[in-house]
């Protein structure tokens, strides 16, 4: 095949030039003797091979061969019959959130999953994607949102690039073989990229995990639903308590409380009906405004928080405040670290929280 691939590329220079080969100058070199069955013989193509190859310089029509306007340059190389690539598809994936809307598209041969609020696939962020390729058996790469994203330097070494129109920092622990984090910067403050166990495939589609990145967008003026977000005053150390919220929406939301140190109270951990919703105006919280007409008030009833244990309580607020608009609050509620009759200490606790 290679011989036969010789002897078309003269056949293709004397088409183009004349009868005569093309020197390193690109001039024809009249000298050079017609090629005929014998020299083809000489390349070791059979007689039949031969008259099929003398003589094509022209269609069937008698149209010359560059000249037929059926027939491609590609078609003059070798490549006759075939059709050209088909582009590369992409599909387009979204997942908005309550920062703001991330986009990437995903070549043929990747697949994804959707990770919104409350996911319990993501493992260090709010809402985001997961994307690998379709042939992995497992592993990863987390692109999402995370509203405090710190690293630990012990064998961490880093580099800034950028990616997206944007600035990024990409970190490597231990001298992997690929890269442990990508942080966005500017624009895309938040933004993360993680690797989770993408050892058996980055050598393959390492690179292609890059240029899926560089498809990256960030709408911040695309926001939607509502989140928890963690502050200091989510958690009593002194009872080894905290409290975050999920299933966020504007009439409710459930209360989560980590009891993750049994050994710190020193009586049993209760809580009430009663609760407070504040709303954060000019950098102040205030009391939210009260939606009901008249007196209103709490049953007097008490509830445990198991030691060492989660526990998930659902909060109704529309009959108090009723539908919330957006912007940012916290709800205050009150925990006892009960010992015995008229024998406790309380706790405040907050659960901040942003609604789009």
């Amino acid at each position: 095949m290679r011989k036969l691939a010789l002897v078309l590329g003269v056949i293709i220079g004397v088409t183009l030039c004349g009868c005569g080969k093309v020197t390193d100058s690109g001039v024809a070199d009249e000298s050079m003797p017609e090629i005929g069955t014998s020299e083809l013989q000489n390349q070791n193509i059979s007689d039949s091979e031969a008259s099929k190859l003398q003589g094509k310089n022209t269609s069937d029509d008698g149209t010359p061969v560059s000249q037929n306007p059926n027939m491609s340059e590609g078609d003059i190389s070798g490549t006759q019959g075939k059709n050209p690539s088909e582009p590369q598809k992409y599909t387009d994936i979204e997942q908005g959130g309550p920062y703001g809307k991330i986009s990437i598209s995903l070549p043929d041969g990747w697949d994804y999953e959707l990770c919104p609020v409350d996911s319990d696939k993501l493992l260090s962020a709010m809402y985001g994607i997961h994307f690998y390729p379709k042939a992995a058996d497992a592993g990863y790469v987390e692109l999402a949102y995370v509203d405090n994203f710190g690293v630990c330097g012990t064998g961490l070494e880093e580099e800034t690039a950028t990616i997206a129109g944007n600035s990024a920092n990409i970190g490597t622990y231990d001298n992997n073989t690929y890269w442990d984090f990508i942080a966005f910067g500017e624009e895309y403050r938040g933004i993360v990229a993680l690797t989770y166990s993408v050892d058996d495939w980055w050598s393959d589609y390492g690179s292609q995990v890059l240029d899926i990145l560089e498809t990256l967008s960030f709408d911040q003026d695309d926001k939607e639903g509502g989140v928890y977000v963690y502050s200091k005053e989510s958690e009593a150390d002194k009872i080894g308590l905290s409290l975050s919220l999920k299933n966020i929406s504007r009439t409710g939301a459930t209360l989560v409380f980590d009891q993750y140190d049994a050994e710190a109270p020193t009586g049993d951990l209760d809580y009430g009906q009663e609760f407070v919703l504040e709303i954060l105006k000019d950098s102040k919280w205030e009391e939210a405004p009260i939606a009901i007409d008249g007196e209103y008030g709490f049953n007097a009833l008490a509830f445990m928080i198991p030691a060492g244990e989660r526990t998930e309580v659902e909060l109704p607020w529309e009959w108090l405040y009723g539908e919330l608009a957006a912007g940012e609050y916290r709800i205050k509620k009150r925990v006892m670290d009960f010992r015995g009759s008229g024998d406790y200490d309380v706790y405040t606790v907050y659960a901040q929280f942003i609604l789009n």
